[in-house]
């Protein structure tokens, strides 16, 4: 009737690869989120008072924090590829 070999979606062959260090990218995440608990006093101190130091602290600080997390996630990754 069928043939019951794995395929993709696009019906292509892979090839099993490396495997991916995926305890990096959580220890980055986790590395993020500390630096973020550790940071936020420095940050607030910085910025002074108002809006802008609102926005600074709760909103800029920890995307700073995220993009550098997944930009070093993405370096892993490019090093990984075969």
């Amino acid at each position: 009737m069928s043939n019951n070999q794995a395929t993709t979606l696009s019906g292509r062959a892979e090839t099993i690869g490396r495997r991916y260090p995926h305890f990096l990218e959580r220890f980055l995440l986790l590395l993020a989120i500390c630096g973020f608990i550790f940071g936020y006093q420095s940050v607030s101190e910085q910025t002074g008072n108002g809006i802008l130091s609102v926005f600074a602290t709760w909103c800029l600080f920890p995307f700073i924090l995220l993009f550098s997390a997944e930009m070093i996630g993405r370096f892993i990754q490019a090093i990984n590829r075969d």
